[in-house]
């Protein structure tokens, strides 16, 4: 089976809905002043990242047809305009987050956010890093320095190991959903942006490997376009000479963001209504009144990264120097 090209309907003109959730995005991005990149508003605008109303009947037929984008990457769910509203709301805005930017656009199964992110004091403009923020957790992930090389990364994995699909799929059709995702992302992405690269990595004959996911973890043989090695070799290449190792920030988890007066509008106003994110107010106890008390000194760390934007290390360093003053 060759590489697919897009179906016509994924070049069309976007549909009504296409360009309300696209508008929806924009209107959540002026907000939380980060610029959306072009390719992330080209799939939203197209239509890609919506499932549609007849996903739960027909999911297995438009995975085969017109499936949305990164269908054929493990555990990545687009949000729609709701679920990036709510996400916002609840806890990924500066108010909350001691300034650092967060515009949501996907989650994976346990309902950690795809976000992109910008520190308090970066420009609108400023190129916003992918990171993965958990749902229940106080540590984030940076994934990607760039929404571009997410996409890049997602594809690429899909075609090292198409095994997550074989309990849905037969082996051809789990190939053909593989090499279809790559030619619908690709066919927006910038010419020289390892557009021909991965075509010609989704076109190569399947394969099977044995792979260890970990050190200690037992080895498993999976279905794949390309090789372990050849998935190597394209990631170093096309990540930046100066790429750091994951990094992981501090967040304030849901649960700890206390007053519902800190929440902001959503992003269905236009740019020009949308109100400013509220501060928090001045009445919150401050990281010195909860390091005091043994009973709130975890909310005290998140008060002083909040405060100062730092990591929990250096949260922890000084909450507990100063505990030790008292």
């Amino acid at each position: 089976m060759t590489l697919q090209t897009p179906p016509a309907d994924h070049l069309a003109g976007p549909t009504d809905t296409a360009q309300a959730n696209a508008r929806a995005l924009d209107a959540l991005a002026n907000q939380a002043r980060i610029t959306v990149p072009s390719l992330l508003r080209a799939l939203v605008a197209s239509g890609a990242t919506f499932y549609g109303p007849e996903w739960r009947r027909q999911w297995r037929s438009l995975c085969l047809t017109q499936p949305p984008a990164f269908i054929s990457c493990e555990d990545f769910e687009w949000m729609d305009a709701d679920e990036r509203d709510e996400a916002v709301a609840q806890w990924l805005h500066p108010a909350a987050q001691g300034g650092q930017r967060f515009l949501p656009f996907a989650q994976n199964g346990a309902g950690d956010a795809y976000c992109l992110t910008l520190d308090g004091d970066a420009p609108a403009d400023a190129p916003a890093a992918v990171s993965l923020v958990p749902h229940d957790g106080d540590e984030a992930t940076v994934l990607h320095a760039s929404f571009n090389a997410l996409a890049a990364a997602l594809l690429l994995q899909a075609l090292a190991d198409l095994s997550h699909q074989l309990d849905d799929y037969t082996e051809e059709e789990a190939v053909h959903i593989a090499r279809l995702d790559v030619a619908r992302v690709t066919a927006w992405m910038p010419p020289g942006d390892n557009v021909q690269a991965l075509r010609a990595l989704a076109a190569q004959a399947p394969q099977r490997h044995t792979v260890q996911d970990a050190p200690r973890a037992r080895p498993r043989e999976v279905l794949a376009l390309v090789s372990p090695s050849q998935h190597d070799e394209a990631l170093a290449r096309w990540q930046p000479p100066s790429a750091e190792p994951l990094e992981r920030f501090g967040v304030i988890p849901r649960w700890e963001v206390r007053a519902a007066d800190t929440m902001p509008t959503t992003g269905r106003e236009s740019a020009s209504q949308a109100s400013p994110f509220t501060p928090v107010p001045a009445s919150a106890p401050t990281w010195q009144a909860l390091a005091a008390d043994p009973a709130t000194r975890r909310q005290a760390l998140r008060a002083y990264q909040a405060a100062y934007q730092v990591d929990l290390l250096a949260a922890k360093a000084a909450v507990d120097a100063y505990c030790a003053s008292l």
